[in-house]
């Protein structure tokens, strides 16, 4: 498996209202859009415009295709050019440009890198043309080359373990509950060490321009502050370009992602009985939530193609493991309409508990208009008598309430 970037940007929110919203690969491809705006002041005014840029170095194993230089734009890639890469892997090219910007050196998409050039500057590249993104080194580059290059290292070799536990979680059975809850805690402290490196990064280049490649790896739900710092950022490094207003759109839209909701009609409150759900499981045989009384129950909206579901499922197993025997259940609803993209991703994520239902209806399910939630994921907390505890938690949240209530 190889690990690249691609520089599109989804709109990745903390929580799912589109079924066409990704599911989490294994390529650990990083995407980032800065494309997506129509703006004519696309340029920073330089003093002394069209200054030759200046780009060389050596590729050993050069393929055989041409090496393109594009510019990541307002309307896309553009390409600039094809950069001759001699019999012995040198070359030395020569770009006009007026403007700070983003540019790729690419053979193909999935074998580029990403560079931040100025007018004027000079770069020099050494790298393996079978492998670009992982061999390249810089000779000579801007600090903000320089910068992506550090932060997109450290996040593929991240990358890389989180998918080796992915890869090992996936060949367990269902029995295996004691090496799951071990992989399991060794993603989160894959997550939680990456985590401290990527805020640690952010506060250290405050006003880098390539922080806006960033933002899709921030949560708004825990680091709000630093999507902001980010948005901060562009407006001062970024200013005057098509990148800092997608970066400002970007931003508002996350930042909106926490802005409380209107009540949504038959919407439910701490304290009131959970209303009933009795829908077919996986098996075409009906379950109902009332079931489970008598047990601590988290009630679990979720679906397939929700991204940020599929990355909260890890610590939903984890507390299942953790508290299971304590009394602990977890009823899962999904908002799937296809049978079987359901079912494999209950085997994908290791659901292992039983109570799996939907009534494979979408976003047209008759839980909505009893639970009144307009985003997944969201869970209710319910009591051993059946009365809600508390709504919407989880991550650490989830965590602490089950410490206060199971030990």
């Amino acid at each position: 498996m190889k690990y690249w970037i691609i520089f599109s940007f989804p709109f990745i929110l903390v929580s799912c209202n589109d079924e066409t919203a990704d599911v989490p690969s294994n390529d650990n491809t990083i995407e980032l859009d800065l494309t997506s705006l129509d703006d004519t002041n696309d340029n920073i005014l330089i003093p002394n415009e069209g200054r030759q840029t200046k780009i060389k170095g050596v590729i050993s194993g050069p393929q055989n295709l041409p090496l393109l230089i594009n510019y990541i734009g307002q309307a896309g890639m553009e390409n600039k050019g094809n950069i001759t890469v001699n019999p012995d892997g040198t070359f030395d090219y020569s770009l006009e440009i007026n403007s700070i910007g983003f540019y790729s050196i690419a053979y193909s998409q999935e074998n580029s890198i990403l560079l931040y050039l100025e007018p004027g500057s000079a770069t020099e590249i050494h790298a393996d043309g079978s492998n670009m993104f992982d061999t390249y080194e810089l000779k000579e580059a801007s600090d903000d080359s320089k910068l992506i290059k550090e932060y997109f290292s450290e996040y593929n070799t991240f990358a890389k373990k989180q998918q080796q536990v992915n890869s090992e979680m996936k060949s367990l059975d269902f029995s295996a509950d004691q090496k799951r809850e071990e992989l399991i805690g060794k993603s989160e402290q894959n997550r939680s060490k990456f985590n401290e490196y990527k805020l640690a990064f952010i506060d250290s280049h405050a006003e880098a321009p390539m922080l806006a490649f960033l933002l899709d790896h921030l949560n708004p739900a825990t680091e709000l502050e630093y999507i902001k710092k980010i948005g901060e950022s562009a407006q001062k490094s970024l200013q005057g370009t098509h990148y800092n207003d997608l970066v400002q759109k970007v931003v508002d839209s996350r930042v909106q992602t926490q802005v409380p909701q209107a009540a949504v009609p038959g919407q439910i409150a701490v304290g009131q009985m959970a209303p009933e759900i009795a829908f077919p499981n996986p098996d075409g045989e009906t379950i109902k939530l009332s079931s489970l009384k008598g047990k601590l129950v988290l009630l679990d909206f979720w679906a397939s193609w929700c991204k940020p579901c599929r990355m909260e499922n890890p610590n939903v197993v984890r507390m299942y493991n953790k508290y299971k025997d304590k009394g602990f259940e977890v009823f899962s609803f999904s908002l799937d309409k296809d049978l079987s993209r359901w079912k494999n991703a209950i085997k994908q994520d290791g659901l292992i508990w039983p109570n799996h239902a939907s009534d494979l209806k979408g976003w047209n399910t008759a839980t909505i208009p009893m639970y009144g939630f307009n985003g997944i994921p969201f869970t209710v907390l319910i009591d051993k008598d059946g009365k809600i505890i508390e709504t919407n938690l989880r991550g650490p949240a989830l965590e602490n309430k089950l410490i206060s209530l199971l030990g």
